[in-house]
């Protein structure tokens, strides 16, 4: 006897494992699934609250029936077909609401959640309990009722407290561990709360389900929700993992060219340099930059530039071995890494690789089209221990070659820091040039060529550094276009030089040139028109002197803004004509009122035939078009009779005068007035005579 119920003790216990085990497998499945539906809203959020609602409604209804018949196995007994689906049905609805209440963000949502789920599952093991019919009767302890309500209510409210409250990654864990405890332990207090007492007398009715049968198909009904809660859970994991897969290669890749991106660079940066560090040996760092990209996205499109930076990614890395490692920046930039032993020769051996990937026209739009890449390399650590700062250096290099060639490998040397910290400070200078009163303008004479009278003067700006003296507008120029304090000086110089020549210091013409940043103001023609105005000058003494630069980055702007001044009776130079490379085009468009020849072919006159030659086509055009041509850059007595018996009728330069000041301008007039001629020296046959 004492064997056979050592025997029947452990047989109990072991069902109350099983029901432990089918309890936590289950609702660790449904915790999952509660975990996504606190994450996402809407149909989804239904979709995996109902999922988890199933998966561990399902596991709790098997465990019940199992602890339930762990109270006394031996006992024939059975279960009613339509309370067992009863409680099923239950325990799915008490789950979906709890769980709905418990992802709620009110303060107590998950206890009130869990309070409820507690509530359902109580009902489910009194429903089971009158569901379970034995051969016998079933006896009642007061005290046990009330331990199992208060244990299954405590219980379940800590399960949903810790899914929806986690602290760790492991809480979801706890809340599946709790719910399995729960299970356990109300075994327990019913087996304290009821008594079975056999009753040979009882029968049991014959539509009842066999208890053993019932075992059996909940376990393969637990099963199957979890094979299919399980298969769901690992196919959305499985994307989501997909997903960020995706995700990291959108963040380190360029979606355009395929290349790595900068942050991608910049993680294989500290991993070389550590490992440079470590084996002694060299990281060179390049900075890629192609030269004229901007004009093949002006003249095709940006659509054609596009395919154009993903043929020159495509190029490039075809030159790259598996050690080296090429990422691209943004717009038109590229950066490179590569780890050796021989720097600087074998970097600049890498740059010329680069440098071949351009050898072969692109074709843009069934159009070859020529590219070159600027490219500017520093050594790590030769020329900096900080790899933060080995890029910069490169970069720095980089500017620095594509400012001397297009095209051009240039090495970085300390000595370009010297230079750009000078240009940084002479760029916070110039900030203040205005207001300090450091500008000021010099203007230099023009002459009609066949009698040598003074027809008017150029404004030209001059700055006075305090410290430093005079700055080249070569220097200062440039740098104010970068840092748009061109805007400020340009105004200020406009309105110094109508003022001048409104208070009759400026004999004739005052020409004023406007930079390209000038020319993007949207109120230029306003701001010009008002300058006119507080000045009193009057417009046909005014002329402005723009590149083909200045008006071809947006030819429908230019065109807007010279008609503007054109009607306010503003004249309009082209200079440096000849320089460009749609001079032609640029005349026929736009409706200048002057030419001005740049100095570059004047200067080489008049022994240069090639120079004449280009001279001679220019003042025809000019002739045919009605446009007058000023030569810039007259320093001889030969360039001037040149020009003159060509027929050129206006130029300036130092032949004539140089730049001065305001105060010096009387001066330089009276100097000046020696040029002019009674008579035209050429008769138009003999000009003719010249020109052929």
């Amino acid at each position: 006897m004492l064997h056979s119920a050592a025997y029947a003790f452990a047989y109990q216990q072991i069902l109350v494992v099983v029901a432990g085990a089918v309890c936590l497998f289950g609702t660790w499945v449904g915790m999952r699934h509660f975990a996504r539906a606190r994450a996402t809203d809407g149909p989804t959020r239904r979709g995996w609250l109902f999922m988890a609602s199933v998966g561990t409604g399902v596991a709790l209804w098997a465990s019940t029936f199992i602890s339930i018949l762990a109270l006394d196995p031996w006992l024939a007994s059975g279960f009613e077909p339509v309370a067992t689906g009863a409680v099923l049905l239950t325990a799915v609805l008490a789950c979906l609401v709890g769980f709905e209440i418990g992802s709620r963000h009110f303060t107590l949502a998950p206890e009130v959640g869990g309070l409820v789920m507690g509530v359902g599952i109580l009902a489910m093991h009194f429903v089971a309990l009158k569901a379970w019919h034995i051969e016998g009767n079933f006896e009642w302890n007061a005290y046990g009722m009330i331990m199992t309500f208060v244990l299954g209510l405590s219980l379940s409210a800590l399960a949903v407290n810790r899914a929806n409250r986690p602290v760790t990654r492991w809480c979801r864990h706890g809340a599946s561990i709790v719910l399995a405890f729960m299970v356990c332990v109300m075994h327990y207090s019913l087996t304290a709360a009821t008594s079975a007492v056999p009753d040979a007398s009882v029968a049991l009715p014959p539509y009842l389900l066999p208890a053993n049968m019932l075992v059996v198909a909940v376990v393969g009904a637990v099963l199957l929700v979890m094979g299919s809660g399980f298969s769901t859970y690992i196919i959305d994991l499985r994307s989501r993992t997909e997903s960020a897969d995706r995700i990291h290669q959108l963040s380190f890749n360029d979606t355009m060219t395929g290349l790595p991106n900068r942050i991608a660079f910049n993680e294989r940066l500290a991993f070389d340099a550590a490992e440079a560090h470590e084996k002694a040996h060299k990281l060179a760092a390049f900075s890629i930059d192609l030269d004229g990209f901007k004009d093949i996205n002006d003249l095709y499109g940006h659509g054609a530039g596009d395919l154009l930076l993903i043929d020159v990614a495509e190029r490039m890395r075809k030159q790259l071995s598996p050690s080296e490692f090429l990422a691209r920046q943004s717009g038109d930039e590229f950066l490179a890494l590569t780890t050796s032993g021989n720097h600087p020769h074998d970097a600049h051996a890498f740059a010329e690789r680069i440098s071949q990937a351009f050898a072969e026209p692109f074709a843009v739009q069934g159009n070859p089209v020529t590219l070159t890449a600027s490219i500017g390399f520093s050594i790590f650590p030769t020329d900096t221990p900080e790899r933060d700062q080995l890029l910069s250096n490169a970069k720095l290099a980089m500017h620095r070659g594509k400012s001397k060639q297009c095209g051009s490998i240039c090495v970085y040397s300390p000595e370009m820091d010297d230079i750009a910290r000078k240009r940084r400070a002479l760029a916070r200078d110039l900030d203040h040039a205005t207001k300090r009163q450091e500008l000021m303008l010099y203007y230099q004479l023009q002459m009609t060529l066949d009698d040598g009278r003074i027809c008017g003067a150029e404004a030209l700006m001059r700055w006075k550094h305090p410290k430093l003296g005079m700055i080249s507008p070569a220097e200062f120029i440039p740098l104010a276009e970068e840092t748009e304090a061109i805007y400020e000086m340009g105004e200020w110089a406009l309105r110094a030089a109508c003022r001048d020549a409104a208070e009759g210091k400026i004999p004739g013409t005052i020409a004023v040139n406007l930079s390209p940043v000038q020319f993007g103001r949207d109120d230029l023609a306003e701001m010009i028109h008002g300058i006119l105005l507080e000045t009193g000058l009057p417009p046909a003494r005014l002329e402005v002197e723009v590149t083909e630069s200045t008006i071809m980055s947006d030819q429908s702007r230019g065109l807007h803004i010279l008609r503007k001044l054109k009607a306010m009776g503003i004249s309009v130079a082209m200079d440096d004509f000849g320089t460009g490379y749609s001079s032609l085009a640029t005349l026929h468009a736009f409706p200048f009122d002057k030419i001005k020849l740049d100095q570059s072919f004047v200067k080489r006159l008049p022994h240069d035939a090639a120079a004449a030659a280009i001279v001679r086509t220019v003042l025809a055009l000019g002739e045919s078009l009605r446009m007058p041509v000023l030569a810039e850059g007259i320093e001889t007595e030969p360039q001037w009779d040149f020009l003159a018996r060509a027929g050129c009728a206006k130029g300036q330069g130092y032949l004539f005068a140089k730049p001065v000041a305001v105060a010096q301008l009387p001066a330089t007039v009276t100097a000046a007035a020696h040029f002019a001629r009674d008579e035209v020296p050429l008769a138009n046959d003999m000009r003719e005579t010249v020109a052929a």
